[in-house]
This record gives C-alpha cells, sequence and structure tokens, in this order.
C-alpha cells in the first residue's frame, strides 16, 4: 500500500453530569453541513494535541476546558483522517457561545439521546465502538 498524507483532528469529549457537548455544524460548512460534530479540529505544524485541542474548543465554544486523558483514536477508512478523541471537563462554568459560521447549535446529550441525532460519520462511528459510553 502507498504511503499517503493524512490530517489528524483532535475532538474533546467535554463531559459534565452525566452529559456530553455537542455541535451542529452550520448549513454553510463544505463538509457534512447541518450534522452533529464535537469540539475539535485538524492539528497544526508544531502544535502539540493538548494545545490544539485547547485552542479548538475555546474558538468554537469559548470553552475553557480541563483535559483528562485521551479516550482513543479513530480512523476513517475512506478519507486520510486520524482522529485522537480526549475526555475533558469544562474548567469553570461558562455559557457556550458559538461561532454561527461553524456551528448554529449547542446541546448537552447523553450517549443515548446523541443516537436519536444526525450525527456526523465518524461520531457514529465513534459511538457504535462505545468510546463514550464512559460518559454517565
Amino acid at each position: 500500500m502507498a504511503e499517503q498524507l493524512f490530517y489528524v483532528g483532535v475532538h474533546a469529549v467535554i463531559a459534565n453530569r452525566g452529559r456530553f457537548l455537542a455541535l451542529r455544524r452550520a448549513p454553510a460548512m463544505s463538509y457534512a453541513p447541518e450534522r452533529w460534530d464535537l469540539p475539535g479540529g485538524h492539528l497544526a505544524l508544531g502544535e502539540s494535541f493538548q494545545d490544539c485541542l485547547m485552542r479548538e474548543v475555546r474558538e468554537e465554544t469559548g470553552l475553557s476546558i480541563a483535559i483528562e486523558r485521551m479516550l482513543g483514536l479513530n480512523a476513517m477508512p475512506s478519507q486520510p483522517y486520524v482522529q485522537a478523541f480526549f475526555a475533558c471537563r469544562p474548567a469553570v462554568y461558562q455559557k457556550v457561545a458559538l461561532r454561527p459560521n461553524e456551528h448554529t447549535e449547542s446541546r448537552w446529550v447523553t450517549v443515548e439521546e446523541a443516537r436519536a441525532l444526525d450525527l456526523i460519520p465518524y461520531l457514529e462511528r465513534v459511538l457504535t465502538n462505545r468510546m463514550l459510553d464512559y460518559v454517565k
């Protein structure tokens, strides 16, 4: 198999009281518009996983987080994309402040409630693999 360049994404599973934060992507997003996602984004050259995650969460939600541990990895076989998932919690109580050009809605959901949402493909796979079952 030939080597291929790929992206590395980091995603925050921000848990609080048995629920985690899900974000609905804006209609103008080029990939998976209006589907539900986790806060996160792509790792920049020279950036640590933790710094990237804190930056992306702050940009997308306005929240400050504490990273507790890595939950696991996910590869999307059809795409040049590998994702790392981290268990997080809010560092302080804050209201979620979305960037409307990226996300239009946020919800604190249980794992079961998330299954009923129109999820972005990687998140469907992560739920099926039970990576988020620790959120209770």
